[in-house]
């Protein structure tokens, strides 16, 4: 048991004799996806939460039986990226919501007719890259602008049409490594605007050290 508990995946290799409740459980709760190497017999709902808790990929290895609409928010509550694992029968507004709130990353589980205006900023404001998987009816300048605010490098995801001088400004200041996805036209705009604001605060620090004590 102790074995376990240190590499959860030596579960794999232990006998089935050995592969207890009590050593089971004890995997799970240091990896959930050693839940794949659970007797199917001891997969419990109990054993299959603590196992969730730490893994959201542990939702993978739940029996189909024990997937409800319940169990499979609790997963994504505890870890968004759970989302991928739920059935889609199952995938309503109220969990698609937590997984992206939890991870933008995971909106790209989330069924086409379920992905809001709501749903899709929230989900841009936690993974800027995540605009990408946004329908192009809801791509705005202002959930682009989102976008690159969280995550300046999501501007090479932003379509050229809403690649507005401001947007591509909010990119570079995020994280300069934008300035690759700054169409050509933009780009002397952007340099003006970023050396602007640096003399800016140049002469602020030279004037806060100039004032007197």
């Amino acid at each position: 048991m102790a074995a376990v508990q240190t590499v959860p995946r030596m579960l794999a290799e232990a006998p089935l004799q050995s592969r207890t409740a009590e050593v089971c459980l004890a995997a799970v709760q240091k990896d959930g996806a050693a839940l794949q190497w659970v007797p199917e017999e001891l997969k419990t709902p109990e054993l299959c939460a603590e196992a969730m808790k730490c893994s959201g990929e542990a939702l993978n290895f739940v029996p189909d039986a024990l997937k409800t609409a319940e169990t499979c928010l609790a997963a994504v509550r505890w870890n968004g990226w759970a989302l991928n694992y739920v059935p889609e029968a199952l995938k309503t507004p109220e969990m698609c919501l937590e997984a992206v709130r939890q991870t933008g990353r995971a909106l790209r589980y989330v069924p086409e007719e379920l992905r809001t205006e709501e749903l899709c900023l929230e989900a841009v404001r936690t993974y800027g890259e995540a605009v990408r998987d946004v329908p192009a009816k809801l791509k705005t300048a202002d959930l682009c602008m989102e976008a690159v605010r969280q995550n300046g490098i999501a501007l090479w995801c932003v379509p050229d049409e809403l690649k507005t001088p401001e947007i591509c400004l909010a990119a570079v200041r995020q994280n300069v490594a934008a300035f690759v996805s700054v169409p050509w036209s933009m780009e002397d705009y952007v340099k003006a605007m970023l050396n602007k604001e640096k003399e800016a605060q140049t002469a602020s620090r030279q004037t806060a050290g100039e004032a007197p004590a």
